[in-house]
């Protein structure tokens, strides 16, 4: 990152860099939590910084762990739905984010989800769920 860049541009810079070192990419991971404790980022920030760096940098398999390390995510399911499907990964890739969005508030969110991924009946049966005769 540049001299003159923020915290979070930073955080987000050491965590794709970690990408092309996956041998000590725990340490790399490790120095951009210390530099976010540092500097008093907050934690949902930090979430979407590492959704963004991991997906843009190809590290899905961080990705799906890091969503898995907690049983409810500060920021939801949602923004690691879209990055899946930003990122062109696989249906079933996508489907584990968005099955895991199972309150009443996640169904139009999920609706909307299966309609970006273009998984039409998935979001057909989703609208019957949620009784939106609108969207059937």
């Amino acid at each position: 990152a540049p001299p003159s860049s923020s915290v979070t541009s930073t955080i987000l810079s050491i965590l794709k860099f970690a990408a092309s070192e996956p041998r000590s990419a725990h340490r790399i991971f490790a120095d951009a939590d210390k530099m976010a404790k540092k500097y008093k980022v907050p934690e949902k920030r930090l979430w979407y910084v590492k959704v963004r760096a991991f997906s843009e940098s190809g590290q899905w398999p961080v990705l799906r762990n890091f969503a898995d390390s907690r049983s409810k995510p500060p920021i939801g399911m949602k923004p690691f739905a879209l990055a899946a499907i930003k990122g062109g990964q696989s249906e079933v890739e996508i489907m584990h984010y968005i099955n895991r969005m199972q309150g009443q508030a996640d169904g139009e969110d999920r609706y909307d989800l299966f309609c970006e991924a273009g998984l039409w009946k998935r979001a057909l049966e989703e609208a019957v769920k949620l009784g939106d005769g609108r969207r059937i």
